[in-house]
């Protein structure tokens, strides 16, 4: 079979695999759809992974073939691949940190035994069957591709603490940002401000339902001064990971707030622990997320009540997937989600 796979910084090669087969505990799935994401393309630019299976961890597919000893699973089944329960081994799980399980991590990066040799940027991987979770009826294909990312943003939101009225600023409207923005209005903010250098993002920000769209700058602090009673936003996400996002999401909040990180970049200049003690701020780091989050995530898709579809620009094949990577890392700033199929 063909896939797409990193053989250098900036590099892909499309090559001929051995077909993937089921062993014991693992399903073969066909790939419908694989998004292109963030981690894929600093992959791309350093040609660094953690393991081939995690070039292209964005699928949705069907079940192909079944392992020995995998029950619940059947041919044709659609599913997407997300991280697995807690082991309930490791040393994470027996100190009750579910959450950060080990065996669950290597999973889900593909370091573990039963990961595929490539990633989704392929016709058919083979998925350990603990990570893969069935698609709800009304989901479609590139809808349920994106199931990943909006898990992240899921998991971001419940670590936020929101209250139903809260004034809610997003910093950085890419695919994360985007699904934060519109997961938090689901949870009950009265406002959201997104808050993207491109104007292409804030406008898709406010089409899927952000009360205001802006560039960083003296007007974020004038809106969420006006929106928040003179004292500024309940809840910041950082979604951006660039210069300058973390102190304008430090600097949007009310004394008293919560910031949460999502956004891996340039370190903060000028940032005083003195300030964040002062103004009683709560920090928040958000890595990953939970299967509850893809349920949630899923189930919010089904209802139509989370609409990602929006968020998705184009489809490419085989043959258009390096130059998709190429247009992407140079100019990332002005594009939507992508998505690969090995059918187009």
């Amino acid at each position: 079979m063909r896939a797409g796979i990193l053989t250098a910084p900036e590099t892909i090669e499309i090559v001929d695999v051995a077909e993937p087969e089921a062993t014991p505990g693992t399903v073969v799935v066909a790939v419908d759809r694989c998004g292109i994401g963030g981690t894929d393309l600093e992959a791309y630019r350093t040609g660094e992974l953690a393991a081939p299976a995690w070039f292209g961890h964005e699928w949705s597919g069907r079940v192909v073939e079944i392992g020995d000893g995998v029950a619940g699973r059947f041919s044709g089944e659609r599913v997407v691949g997300a991280v697995p329960p807690p082991c309930g081994r490791c040393r994470a799980c027996w100190a009750g940190l579910g959450d950060h399980c080990e065996e669950a991590l290597a999973l889900i990066v593909g370091t573990h035994p039963t990961a595929s040799a490539t990633g989704a940027f392929a016709e058919r991987i083979r998925v350990d069957a603990r990570r893969v979770h069935r698609v709800p009826d009304g989901v479609d294909d590139a809808s349920a591709a994106l199931a990943e990312p909006a898990a992240v943003a899921a998991h971001a939101v419940s670590l936020a603490d929101q209250r139903i009225g809260d004034v809610v600023v997003v910093v950085g409207a890419g695919t994360i940002g985007l699904l934060v923005a519109e997961l938090a209005r689901l949870a009950g903010a009265a406002r959201v401000l997104a808050v993207d250098v491109e104007p292409a993002r804030r406008e898709l920000a406010c089409a899927l339902g952000a009360a205001a769209a802006l560039a960083p700058g003296p007007e974020v602090q004038r809106w969420v001064s006006d929106q928040g009673h003179g004292l500024g936003a309940d809840v910041a996400y950082e979604c951006a990971g660039r210069a300058g996002a973390l102190q304008q999401s430090l600097s949007s909040v009310r004394h008293g707030g919560t910031v949460v990180l999502l956004g891996r970049g340039a370190p903060p200049h000028g940032l005083q622990s003195a300030d964040l003690v002062a103004r009683h701020l709560t920090l928040r780091a958000s890595r990953g997320y939970t299967v509850a989050d893809v349920h949630r995530a899923l189930d919010l898709m089904a209802d139509d009540r989370f609409r990602v579809a929006a968020i998705h620009e184009r489809l490419v094949g085989f043959e258009e997937l390096p130059a998709a990577f190429a247009e992407l890392s140079s100019d990332l700033s002005a594009r939507r989600k992508v998505l690969f199929s090995p059918d187009r």
